[in-house]
């Protein structure tokens, strides 16, 4: 683990343990963090080098978990591969679709995976199986919303040069719905940010996503404003909605499906997706296959994510 000190592991890491055939063998801590990430990395039993080159030098790590600042995902997945580990890093993987280009080709024969949790969770392959059935007909819009109100204080996502701002922390969460649910990039796209505060990056943002033929999707998303973690998926007979899309382990998971044939919800127990998103990716490392999250996905989001910040900025629809 690369960021062991990052919230984000703290969920991640006891998950990874738990998924059968995993464990938590490593952990690297930076220059004068070595007894932070001692006192983590003794829950596991796993070894702590001082330096993150010291762990990718390290020959029994088969693959790297990276939980850095969004700046940081490209030049340690990319030194990641060059030490032949795999890797799972955390959205988003890159800031460009460039960076991603640049990852591809390092991979070689090596897994990479963006860690779209969601995108494991049953609650999700639930939908997917929904939408797939054509339970609601052809899909036309997607609406989708993820917010909640962060302190700025200390907080990274409020640092533009690591790759802060709302819309590649929570927002790009939102676009990825509509992105698998229509299983394309859009044709054009338009957006606003706000910055609450005199905030030096977005805080907030809407935006329309066009997908041609009357296919749209709507999203808002933010760190100022919220809670908020719902999407719906309508279609020409009906809709799909999920109220807690990006659901904690322990929160009951509700999907509303809504036809000219009546009114449903299909009620999933609670699940760690972090855990089901760890076995998946041990899965694709072990066999060799393309992983539910792949590069090509990455790109195409990556593309997304950079028309929607030239879109706020010049106030124009760009066109992908």
């Amino acid at each position: 683990m690369l960021g062991s000190t990052a919230f984000i592991s703290t969920r991640v890491a006891p998950a990874i343990h738990r998924a059968a055939g995993n464990a938590v063998v490593a952990v690297a801590a930076r220059p004068g963090r070595v007894e932070a990430s001692a006192r983590f990395a003794a829950g596991f039993g796993a070894r702590v080098h001082d330096g993150f080159e010291a762990l990718l030098a390290d020959p029994g790590v088969d693959a790297v978990y990276i939980a850095l600042p969004n700046s940081e995902h490209v030049p340690w997945t990319l030194r990641a591969l060059e030490a032949g580990k795999h890797v799972l890093c955390e959205k988003p993987l890159a800031l460009s679709v460039a960076d991603v280009e640049k990852v591809a080709t390092a991979a070689g024969g090596l897994t990479v995976m963006e860690a779209y949790m969601y995108r494991f969770h049953p609650q999700q392959r639930r939908v997917v199986e929904l939408l797939a059935s054509r339970v609601i007909g052809e899909l036309r819009v997607v609406r989708a919303a993820f917010a909640g109100v962060m302190d700025p204080v200390g907080n990274i996502r409020y640092d533009p040069s690591l790759g802060g701002g709302a819309t590649w922390d929570v927002g790009c969460y939102a676009f990825d719905v509509p992105l698998w649910a229509f299983g394309r990039a859009p044709e054009r796209v338009r957006a606003r940010f706000h910055s609450a505060g005199g905030a030096p990056v977005d805080t907030s943002g809407v935006a329309t996503l066009e997908f041609g033929d009357g296919r749209v999707a709507q999203i808002d998303y933010g760190f100022d404003y919220g809670p908020c973690a719902r999407y719906e998926l309508q279609g020409t007979r009906g809709w799909i909605g999920v109220r807690n899309a990006w659901t904690g382990p322990d929160e009951e998971c509700v999907i509303t499906v809504v036809t000219d044939e009546g009114w449903r919800e299909e009620v999933l127990p609670g699940a760690d997706a972090y855990e089901h998103q760890a076995a998946a990716f041990a899965e694709a490392v072990r066999t060799g296959r393309a992983p539910l999250v792949s590069l090509d996905d990455s790109q195409r989001t990556a593309r997304v994510g950079e028309a929607l910040v030239e879109a706020a900025r010049t106030g124009a629809d760009v066109s992908l």
